[in-house]
């Protein structure tokens, strides 16, 4: 599984972002939009959500439960400091996408026992194949993502990260730097095992 992050570049609207992203093949789409005004997001988010609602595509945002409510989006992922993922289940619902970043085993499974449904491992976690070793020794199958939302992902990285366990990559931000983004796309998700 690829999460697409779309955030906003000098190259393209988030909207011309979403539209390679979906033309490359991408099933679920993120919005990370850190800093920029709500009013911003509320103007620019309405063709992403058209086009992922036309499409088929999951689109969840970053840290932004009132948005990922008004917009009507599949849900919301948190980092760790933000919102209480536990607490967001019961505002949220049974329906919606609920992720959160984590650093642990521990957490991980207390996120799953909490109907969360995924977690994410981000950079700062430095030994990624022991913490999901241990979730998975727990009896805890919650899926973990490697979570690298500037990562364009590399054939050697995803090697890695596939070799580590992880069950899906959210990321790629910088693949809309490349020359033909949507080819990449298209190339990250035949290069996923079929693990992630």
């Amino acid at each position: 599984m690829l999460q697409v992050v779309i955030t906003p570049n000098d190259n393209y609207s988030l909207a011309e972002m979403a539209q390679m992203a979906v033309e490359g093949g991408a099933q679920w789409l993120q919005l990370r939009v850190p800093g920029l005004p709500d009013d911003e997001v509320r103007e620019a988010a309405p063709d992403v959500v058209a086009l992922c609602r036309e499409a088929g595509i999951m689109l969840t945002i970053e840290n932004d439960v009132a948005l990922a409510r008004e917009l009507e989006l599949h849900g919301v992922f948190v980092h760790r400091g933000a919102e209480d993922p536990v607490k967001l289940r019961e505002t949220l619902g049974a329906e919606a996408i609920i992720g959160a970043e984590v650093t642990d085993a521990g957490r991980a499974c207390a996120l799953a026992d909490a109907d969360i449904d995924y977690v994410a491992l981000g950079d700062s976690v430095k030994d990624a194949k022991s913490v999901i070793d241990a979730i998975r020794a727990a009896g805890c199958h919650i899926p973990v993502v490697a979570y690298r939302p500037l990562s364009a992902f590399s054939d050697e990285e995803i090697a890695l990260l596939s070799a580590d366990g992880f069950s899906g990559l959210c990321g790629g931000a910088e693949i809309f730097s490349e020359a033909d983004p949507t080819g990449r796309i298209r190339a990250i998700i035949a290069e996923l095992k079929p693990n992630l």
